[in-house]
């Protein structure tokens, strides 16, 4: 009895040290004095580059300027593609991913998310010469129209489910769907919701299709790995806070007005 007690107490000897040297996420971030954030600055509204300045800006990083000295350290920002962001989090290439980043049962596989601070859903964004053409999914699903959409992500997603015989044309960013659009050569793009109400109010050639019916509606969260506990949780208590004081009210009604 003696000496398995003995050897239980030698496991957990030769056990502690290495736990004590490997700290939680939150302990890592403190000792750094940084928070990496994965995000694309190609997402209105949410995460973009000022067009004169090239510095970020949106709605994701102005709440992160009231973050940053509520945890006492600054933001690094780490470029990401929704399509590579799981496994860029999973290699540790950031703490973090805040880029509108839609809440779903599948992304929640594979890593965790914060509590909501915005929910939003898909609409088309197409030429405002085109409204009378296109009024509803019906009109834009037909044969030879070209929608197109950012890949990877849920854009990607409903652009390929939705439209059965109109032709989906993914492009790496929404930068570039836009741009084609623009340019005539596809028809429709298809967007997050906040994102076409934004681009449309700044670009007259563009308007939103339907903007009363919204489809796939999701909610938007901060994605994080499974085991980093203590900084959920510190993360969920900060967006409790600036929803709380007006913070939030106040970052929405700068980049989408009183839209509801």
């Amino acid at each position: 009895m003696t000496r398995t007690l003995l050897a239980v107490l030698a496991l957990l000897a030769a056990i502690r040290p290495g736990a004590a040297q490997t700290p939680d996420r939150l302990e890592q971030v403190l000792k750094r004095g940084a928070l990496r954030v994965g995000t694309t600055f190609d997402t209105p509204v949410f995460s973009m580059r000022n067009a004169a300045t090239g510095e970020p800006e949106g709605f994701d990083v102005d709440a992160l300027k009231t973050l940053a000295p509520a945890l006492g350290v600054r933001i690094e920002y780490v470029k990401m593609t929704f399509g590579s962001m799981l496994g860029d989090i999973a290699a540790d290439k950031f703490d973090m991913a805040m880029s509108g980043m839609g809440r779903t049962l599948d992304r929640a596989r594979t890593a965790t998310f914060s509590k909501p601070y915005m929910r939003y859903g898909k609409l088309l964004l197409i030429r405002s010469a085109d409204r009378d053409k296109f009024r509803s999914l019906a009109d834009v699903d037909r044969p030879g129209i070209r929608v197109t959409y950012n890949k990877g992500g849920l854009n990607d997603r409903f652009a390929n489910s939705e439209f059965k015989q109109a032709t989906p044309v993914g492009f790496a960013s929404n930068e570039e769907a836009t741009a084609a659009l623009l340019a005539g050569t596809v028809d429709a793009q298809a967007s997050d919701s906040t994102a076409a109400i934004y681009v449309a109010r700044s670009e007259p050639r563009l308007a939103v299709m339907d903007a009363a019916h919204v489809f796939n509606p999701v909610y938007v969260a901060i994605l994080m790995r499974r085991e980093d506990q203590t900084l959920q949780n510190f993360i969920d208590i900060w967006i409790d806070q600036i929803e709380l004081d007006g913070t939030l009210a106040k970052i929405r009604t700068k980049w989408l007005g009183e839209t509801p």
